[in-house]
């Protein structure tokens, strides 16, 4: 196996969304926010969102996902439970109250969130009266900004449980499926009249045997499109001993310093860390000859 534990960071540019609404107030569709520590709001897009984004791409491209089971009045609504069978069941885990069945699910992941304040944007609709008397108006918070998503994938878990264990060709399918999904995300949730793409213009593959976060918000991007490289190395420089492996992609039209970031980066930490373009590494990690099992 290639190792035990593999952390995944990206960056993502989202432009004029309302992705992952957080409700109404009065006639506002709002975003979901968290407080930064000087004051800002930041935009986050919840995990469970991201995750259902994956679901669905994993259903589009021939995975059976598992049967849903409506709430009752003794049991929550769960899956089938069937991680052996069942991919999703096995990524994302599940919890059944009435049988006291669980799964602690291996990929765990903070969703996305903003790097840079959100500014107030709103965009103004109307639902026309056929009568012309009494249009009905409302708004919409919407925002164009740059999103870090974070993902601790235990690779030691996956397609295995306490008393079954698939075979080593299926966790590498069933990887490689997650890793795909990644690479193609897109929302599909509230995209009719805000499309728009979430899918990676930069990110990090980190791979150690102990469960450790390495690079977590250390993966940062200024206003104007350069890479923060002396925040990648400090959190490298601090894990070094427990690294195996480091990946870094990018998309050159998107990095404005992407030549300084493969200069300083590349071969870092004895050859450790290597640089790449986002298509290349892309259609590394998705290989054949990429193996994380066996």
């Amino acid at each position: 196996m290639r190792a035990n534990f593999m952390e995944i960071a990206f960056l993502s540019k989202l432009e004029k969304t309302n992705i992952n609404a957080s409700g109404t107030e009065g006639n506002v569709t709002i975003l979901k926010k968290t407080e930064e520590i000087d004051g800002t709001q930041r935009i986050y897009i919840s995990g469970a969102s991201l995750k259902y984004a994956i679901k669905t791409y994993l259903a589009e491209n021939g995975w059976i996902l598992s049967e849903v089971k409506p709430k009752t009045r003794t049991a929550q609504i769960t899956t089938e439970c069937n991680p052996k069978e069942r991919i999703d069941d096995d990524l994302f885990g599940y919890l059944d109250t009435e049988a006291d069945k669980k799964r602690v699910a291996p990929i765990k992941t903070n969703g996305m969130i903003s790097l840079f304040p959100y500014k107030g944007d709103l965009n103004r609709g109307v639902r026309f009266d056929p009568e012309g008397k009494e249009h009905s108006l409302y708004d919409i918070e919407i925002a164009t900004n740059i999103f870090r998503s974070n993902w601790a994938v235990e690779l030691d878990r996956i397609g295995k449980g306490d008393d079954w264990e698939v075979l080593a060709e299926e966790k590498e399918k069933r990887i490689k499926a997650f890793l795909k999904a990644l690479f193609n995300l897109w929302s599909r949730v509230k995209q009719t009249n805000f499309l728009t793409k979430i899918s990676p213009e930069v990110i990090v593959f980190v791979f150690r045997d102990d469960k450790t976060l390495t690079i977590a918000d250390k993966l940062r991007i200024d206003e104007n499109y350069n890479l923060d490289i002396e925040a990648l190395k400090e959190a490298l420089d601090y894990h070094k001993d427990s690294l195996k492996e480091v990946y870094i992609g990018g998309m050159k039209s998107f990095v404005k310093n992407w030549d300084t970031v493969v200069k300083e980066l590349n071969g870092y930490l004895d050859g450790k860390v290597r640089v790449k373009d986002l298509p290349s590494l892309k259609d590394l990690v998705i290989s054949n000859d990429f193996k994380f099992y066996g």
